[in-house]
């Protein structure tokens, strides 16, 4: 879908697409030991990488030929969760090339916020990462270095100054990792209702169940929380990573769920890259709530809809957002 979010690089080489939040505007596993191949690799043939954890890392890279295939090695150990087939692993990433020292993305940047990548969905079109951090703990540094048919090679889109025949050498910080059946982790304090959506469904890990009023739909947006986290409150710029289902008011139509797609999304807020309801509603949100956001036509989609997801210019929408992470800003 058409968006004016400027994409960062890893954003470009993940597969998996919004499919209507955005503003209308526009392999091989490992085990999480100290250091883990998925191909042979002479000692002293490995790139290193200097810096802790959070800062901006150095990679010196060996004047020998690259790895023919994915080789990871986690650089140091955190002790947070593993990262699991299906989650979302939130990560910031320095990624340069084995020829040159140039960077080709960098989130460590000053008001740059994380990547998320899909891991082992494979979302992911260069198939060197989809399962390149699969049993790494959060609060991980992670040095993968990715060969050309694995990496590069496979995907249409190229960064700038970077050719299908260049290696990869990217190092992640794991800040997070959040499952397919991720959900608040408040307190219950609405289930709505009156003139607004019901929540009829009580497990926090699964989809959520709405029952819309046959009545005409309010005018103006509305924010009702409906399980109060106690987490920091959602800021501008902020990037989210939330669980969400999105209904049509007049007909009960489900039209996009991260719950169908299996694993959470992630998105900037209020920077005016998201629908007006959602770009305003959830800031100030507290992270681990949900909230029910009922969007008029004007703070969604407007006079002219989105058609591709069925949805009109006259239709009010219903949305659950479950707020799991804010990250950057």
């Amino acid at each position: 879908m058409p968006s004016s979010r400027p994409r960062r690089v890893l954003a470009l080489l993940s597969s998996s697409a919004l499919v209507v939040l955005l503003a209308a505007c526009g392999n091989s596993g490992h085990s999480a030991s100290s250091s883990s191949s998925s191909s042979p690799v002479a000692t002293g043939s490995e790139p290193t990488v200097s810096g802790a954890f959070g800062a901006q890392p150095t990679i010196a890279i060996p004047k020998s030929k690259p790895p023919t295939t994915t080789h990871v090695d986690v650089v140091s150990k955190g002790s947070g969760p593993a990262v699991k087939s299906g989650d979302l692993a939130v990560v910031n990433g320095y990624g340069r090339t084995w020829n040159s020292d140039a960077a080709f993305e960098n989130t460590f940047a000053t008001n740059s916020t994380p990547d998320t990548l899909p891991v082992g969905t494979g979302q992911i079109s260069m198939t060197g990462l989809d399962k390149a951090l699969l049993g790494v703990p959060s609060g991980s540094r992670v040095l993968v270095v990715v060969p050309p048919g694995e990496g590069f090679g496979e995907v249409s889109s190229l960064p700038t100054g970077v050719s299908k025949t260049d290696t990869a050498v990217i190092v992640f910080d794991v800040l997070g990792s959040y499952g397919g059946h991720a959900g608040p982790s408040g307190s219950v304090v609405s289930t709505g209702g009156g003139a607004l959506p019901t929540i009829t469904s009580t497990a926090l890990d699964a989809k959520p169940t709405l029952t819309i009023p046959k009545t005409a739909p309010p005018t103006t947006t509305s924010v009702t929380t409906l399980v109060q986290g106690s987490g920091p409150a959602v800021t501008k710029g902020q990037e989210l990573v939330v669980q969400y289902l999105g209904e049509i008011w007049a007909s009960g139509k489900e039209f996009d769920s991260s719950w169908s797609r299996g694993f959470p999304s992630a998105f900037p807020v209020g920077a005016g890259q998201l629908i007006k309801a959602w770009d305003n509603g959830l800031v100030g949100v507290k992270v681990g709530s949900r909230v029910m956001i009922v969007a008029p036509p004007g703070d969604a989609y407007g006079s002219a809809g989105q058609p591709s997801a069925g949805i009109s210019g006259t239709d009010t929408l219903v949305f659950v957002v479950d707020v799991l992470g804010a990250y950057g800003a």
